[in-house]
């Protein structure tokens, strides 16, 4: 059942919306703004979030439009609705009109008129959330395009990226991190720069052979091109701003103190994997990071337990052919063509993409195989 936060001072109120419309919904109380607000922070990050929040206009210390105010920044997709009286309408109107709110309650309200407009107000809900989820699953989709064509045209930052986002979602979770989607595409997207760079280039200035001033700057300048594609993209300006940031040292303006933690998040995810391919240890990147003072200690453990994780998290191996290879495995080597080419790297999964560009290869050129693989965990 849907998830109904009421906040009322008068306990006679709340006792009759419970006995009423207990039958009908899942429904939560509080006697007061502030301990409606302390109801929806402890459920800040709930996966059955509140649909519908009630509020009574006229409480003392806070009353319901400023109440809903900072409920709307807790909970922004949760509809709004407040209950008040002819005494108070001036005040309501003047708060229905300055925010958000779903609807204005009418006092005194009959048991059938109110679960009538939380009805319309959950049909509300379920509408705006249906749109919201279709247009993360396009622009979710639209990355996972993205990134398997970095796949075909460069093997070693798409394995990168592999590592970046297997860590990313791991230290999200331990965070307990909002922006979920936008993490885990700005974690796919963040390599896509290295497109305008030459293999060759990223592989000097990676492993620190020698290269040029000049390389160098090309090098650094990836982030900012792959925000630079990204940005023309409705509702990826967040994503293509923290991929922008990902080689910052924790000096960076955010929205809010959650999305200072998701761009610190990928920008020492980012590090990691950097030293990891340079063959430094996951605690020794801890180690250097934290003695910069420049990113946050709960980040630098969390992705440090991210790393340790993915690195060590491994089920049977198969060999198998090309032909045999199943969506999701993941490479426990570098797959080689006959020629000697690199076409997958290790720790790479198989995909769609990486599929047609093996079985191509093993049509035209030839593979090596067996291929050995790990079923996903």
């Amino acid at each position: 059942m849907a998830r109904i936060l009421m906040v009322d001072d008068e306990p006679r109120v709340l006792d009759g919306v419970r006995r009423n419309l207990a039958s009908h919904y899942t429904i939560e109380t509080a006697l007061s703004g502030a301990d409606g607000i302390a109801i929806l922070e402890h459920n800040r990050h709930s996966t059955d979030p509140f649909a519908v929040i009630v509020s009574d206009m006229m409480m003392p210390q806070m009353n319901g439009a400023q109440f809903l105010a900072k409920a709307h920044e807790i909970t922004p997709d949760a509809v709004l609705m407040i209950l008040s009286g002819q005494a108070d309408l001036p005040s309501t109107i003047a708060a229905v009109n300055e925010s958000s709110l779903f609807r204005f309650i009418a006092k005194p309200c009959s048991p059938h008129g109110l679960r009538s407009s939380i009805d319309d107000a959950l049909r509300q809900y379920q509408l705006v959330h249906a749109e919201r989820e279709l247009l993360q699953k396009t622009l979710a989709g639209s990355v996972d395009v993205l990134a398997q064509l970095l796949s075909l045209g460069n093997p070693d930052a798409y394995s990168r990226t592999t590592r970046t986002s297997r860590i990313t979602d791991t230290a999200a979770r331990t965070l307990r991190l909002g922006h979920v989607w936008e993490l885990r595409a700005a974690a796919k997207l963040s390599q896509i720069g290295l497109v305008a760079i030459p293999p060759d280039v990223v592989e000097r200035v990676e492993t620190g052979a020698n290269p040029t001033p000049d390389e160098t700057t090309m090098y650094a300048t990836h982030p900012q091109v792959a925000h630079d594609l990204l940005i023309r993209i409705p509702r990826m300006e967040r994503v293509a701003r923290w991929i922008s940031l990902q080689n910052s040292d924790g000096d960076h303006p955010a929205a809010d103190d959650e999305e200072a933690q998701c761009i610190d998040v990928l920008a020492v995810a980012t590090k990691f994997v950097a030293a990891r391919q340079n063959a430094e240890e996951p605690t020794a990147t801890a180690r250097r990071l934290t003695g910069t003072c420049r990113h946050r200690p709960d980040v630098i453990q969390a992705v440090l337990h991210a790393a340790t994780t993915v690195a060590t998290t491994q089920g049977e191996i198969r060999e198998l052919t090309v032909r045999d290879l199943r969506l999701g495995q993941v490479f426990q080597h570098d797959v080689l063509a006959t020629t000697g080419t690199v076409l997958v790297r290790k720790g790479d999964t198989v995909t769609e993409a990486v599929k047609i560009r093996l079985t191509n290869f093993a049509t035209s050129v030839g593979v090596n195989e067996p291929i050995r693989v790990t079923d996903p965990q």
